[in-house]
């Protein structure tokens, strides 16, 4: 089954193929999120662009899963929709919960900025694609990773930050699933400081879409990572930020996450 496949998928959705789709434990974050929101897609207004997504990552998701979704508001400026998604033989309830925004396209006259992409960094062709076990994070089999700074994950760097190149060896080509894959694909950048293997799961992701990213063309994106807090519950906060390679910005992202 490829990535498309799965997001396309409906019911109780399983496969042989479950493995190359999980992150730390469970299914990938990002690839959650993307099926959550395909799933959304199918009841808002066709020309509904999406703005935002938010999700919780309540317990792992094991296959096989059921997906539902719904539509909280629809109104003239912005319409809200939810959807969930659990595993199917198990009674503990709700695996992954998300809340979307979707906006009605109407342009404002408002001044407009966006993160500007990194220049400290190595080009795409330069840089050596990432050597990372994929025992670790399977989903790795089924994307391209080039770091574009010296900081790796779990090298002790001194800085809590990863940047790389990504691509996708999958074709997924609607952008509003592509995008949230593609900005969860690098590892925690917390582990960039850390010299042992820990796993550093996800409790919140909340991604906003810039406007027009949904037909943005591109392959290859770059996604910079880095962890602005982290406490002694083991509470960790990172912000993320995903170009084109001619340096389009296309999403932001905010994660929760938590030091196993």
């Amino acid at each position: 089954m490829t990535i498309a496949e799965f997001l396309r998928a409906s019911d109780r959705i399983d496969t042989a193929d479950q493995r190359t789709f999980n992150g730390f434990s469970g299914l990938h974050g990002g690839l959650a999120v993307a099926k959550l929101v395909h799933q959304m897609r199918a009841v808002v207004p066709a020309t509904a662009e999406l703005v935002a997504v938010t999700a919780r990552f309540i317990r792992p998701l094991v296959w096989p899963i059921v997906v539902d979704a719904d539509v909280v508001k629809q109104g003239a400026t912005i319409t809200i929709a939810s959807a969930t998604a659990s595993t199917a033989t198990l009674s503990a309830g709700t695996s992954v919960e998300a809340t979307a925004t979707y906006g009605n396209g109407t342009a404002s006259d408002a001044p407009t900025f966006a993160p500007e992409m990194p220049t400290d960094i190595v080009g795409r062709h330069d840089a050596p694609p990432l050597d990372f076990p994929s025992e670790f994070v399977p989903i790795f089999e089924r994307m391209e990773i080039r770091p574009a700074t010296d900081e790796l994950p779990y090298s002790g760097s001194a800085r809590p930050v990863l940047c790389g190149w990504v691509r996708l060896r999958d074709d997924v080509p609607v952008n509003d699933e592509r995008i949230p894959i593609l900005i969860d694909s690098l590892a925690p950048s917390y582990t960039a400081i850390l010299s042992e293997l820990k796993a550093v799961p996800t409790v919140e992701m909340s991604i906003q879409l810039a406007a027009g990213a949904a037909d943005a063309a591109f392959d290859w994106a770059l996604v910079r990572a880095e962890t602005t807090s982290a406490d002694s519950r083991g509470f960790v906060q990172e912000t993320i930020d995903m170009w084109t390679e001619a340096g389009r910005h296309l999403a932001s992202c905010t994660q929760l996450r938590i030091v196993r």
